[in-house]
């Protein structure tokens, strides 16, 4: 005789007639929830999360076509062939804070729900950075050679600027 312990065939159909009717249930409970919460409208805090994404999204948009429009012009100043030493210097400053824009820009475009990333603040100094040590790299860079010295400086100067601000998060 087995013993009341032991599960027969009858008692896992019962208890799975038992759980389904559960998730029958909590489904309805579910959608009966979500219709009250349509029928009673966003609440104050929906609303303005959209309304701050909504923004968001604009300032992004607007920084992203910002960034581009100072690309394009880093790319005329360079193109130009005034002082090609000093149209490097200004172009490659204009081209940081270009890819910056367009960078921060499309990060908060696509999170505008949520709250954007942290690191966003760090690579916008390091971008700040980099525009102000483009004139200290047309003087060094130019008294070693040209354009191609200028750009050098500037990347090294922005590779140990990234260094010590990554050294300096870390502690």
């Amino acid at each position: 005789m087995p013993g009341p312990w032991r599960d027969t065939a009858e008692r896992r159909r019962r208890r799975e007639i038992r759980m389904r009717r559960a998730r029958v249930r909590a489904a309805r409970r579910s959608r009966e929830h979500a219709e009250r919460r349509r029928a009673e409208g966003p609440t104050h805090q929906r609303i303005h999360r959209r309304r701050r994404a909504l923004w968001r999204r604009l300032w992004g948009t607007g920084a992203v076509l910002l960034g581009a429009f100072t690309v394009l012009t880093a790319h005329e100043v360079w193109a130009a062939d005034d002082d090609p030493a000093f149209d490097t210097a200004i172009a490659l400053a204009l081209l940081a804070a270009g890819l910056y824009g367009i960078g921060a820009g499309s990060v908060v475009v696509f999170r505008a729900g949520g709250e954007p990333p942290r690191s966003l603040g760090g690579w916008g100094l390091v971008a700040w950075f980099a525009v102000v040590l483009a004139l200290p790299s047309y003087k060094y860079g130019d008294l070693i050679g040209g354009p191609v010295a200028v750009t050098a400086v500037w990347l090294a100067a922005v590779a140990a600027t990234v260094w010590y601000l990554r050294r300096e998060a870390d502690d």
